[in-house]
């Protein structure tokens, strides 16, 4: 055991760099809270300013419907 020196610890040994995978739900995940906002922003408009409308609450049923399902197959990592 003379022969070998112990092994020299990094600052940065413990990180291992980020793959495709990885990067991908990081991705969709910043994707995601940006609908979020978006969504809370939209929707804080239509109920201020169209609330008189008849078709205000179903569109808006029908994008969180559709946005929802489109996030869930998203993070779910894509499987069908």
């Amino acid at each position: 055991m003379e022969g070998q020196a112990p092994p020299i610890p990094t600052s940065l040994g413990f990180i291992a760099p980020p793959n495709v995978e990885q990067l991908l739900a990081i991705f969709v995940t910043i994707v995601f809270i940006w609908w979020v906002i978006f969504t809370v922003v939209v929707i804080y408009h239509w109920l201020r300013f169209a609330r008189d409308s008849w078709f205000t609450v179903p569109v808006l049923v029908f994008h969180f419907f559709i946005s929802g399902l489109i996030m869930v197959f998203a993070l779910g990592g894509f499987n069908v």
